[in-house]
């Protein structure tokens, strides 16, 4: 496959880095898949599943959102969550004018996920389909009520200090894919600071269960059981609310929180090629 980087500029002073893969051989598309990479990571985690894809024909595309990655932004923050949201947006018609308006489906992960899950709620016929991967579209991993509400307070006053620990080992089962996280300079290992804590708090509050029931687009849902970060039932609340007629779930079995980064990985990437290949 071919990968190329570049950078966008929603607004002055500001960069979106913008990963892009395409087939090693020209041919006509099946389509894009738009991947929303999830909290305190980066793009560059998802050459694996972009080579699976361009295997099959897709072109990939993937931006670090704000503070993650080579974006502007202090690193693992933000200053409201719907800048992720209209940066995603951005993206998706800045890709759609690239690539001739081929049909993009949004792959979104984790807190990119959420983003997906919003962004999919207004987007209109701008995208064809939703994936979604550990859609954490609400905050548990044993984080108190006393701690999330001492979060919004501190947030106004000091934003960036560090207050939750995040469990990178509960990313995945595989010990050399949480080495790599952990040693990758492009990856966050601090604590949770105080201000995207309240933004990730601030999303629970976008995403009701109004906002899901405006999705229509063919979905499907893909959780880890065992996955330690984002509790399966969130996925269980976003199949049972949206409208989509043609959805599907599945609560992988025995799999942690990042699917795509599991020992099955190879088996994921089979259900979300099958199901794209039933709808191109």
């Amino acid at each position: 496959m071919n990968q190329t980087s570049t950078f966008l500029k929603p607004e002055k002073n500001r960069k979106i880095f913008l990963r892009s893969w395409h087939p090693e051989i020209k041919t006509e598309l099946k389509g894009i898949i738009l991947i929303a990479h999830g909290y305190a990571e980066h793009s560059g985690r998802y050459d694996y599943t972009a080579k699976y894809f361009t295997d099959k024909q897709y072109a990939v595309y993937a931006p670090d959102h704000y503070g993650h990655g080579r974006s502007t932004g202090v690193k693992a923050d933000v200053p409201n969550f719907d800048l992720f949201v209209s940066d995603l947006q951005f993206v998706l018609r800045t890709v759609k004018d690239l690539e001739n308006n081929k049909p993009v489906y949004l792959l979104g992960h984790s807190m990119g996920g959420a983003i997906s899950t919003i962004l999919a709620s207004h987007a209109g016929d701008e995208i064809k389909g939703l994936i979604l991967s550990g859609a954490a579209i609400r905050i548990d991993g044993g984080v108190s009520d006393i701690v999330k509400s001492i979060s919004k307070f501190i947030a106004l006053i000091v934003p960036y200090i560090p207050l939750v620990k995040f469990a990178s080992e509960g990313i995945s089962r595989d010990p050399e894919v949480v080495k790599a996280y952990k040693d990758d300079p492009y990856n966050y290992n601090g604590k949770v600071r105080a201000r995207m804590g309240r933004e990730m708090l601030h999303s629970e509050e976008i995403i009701t269960e109004d906002l899901l029931a405006k999705i229509t687009v063919p979905t499907l849902i893909l959780h880890g059981e065992m996955d330690p970060l984002v509790n399966p039932e969130c996925s269980r609340t976003i199949n049972a609310n949206i409208s989509s007629s043609d959805k599907e779930m599945r609560i992988l079995k025995n799999l942690y929180h990042e699917i795509l980064n599991e020992p099955e990985k190879d088996e994921v990437l089979d259900i979300i090629g099958k199901w794209l290949d039933a709808r191109v």
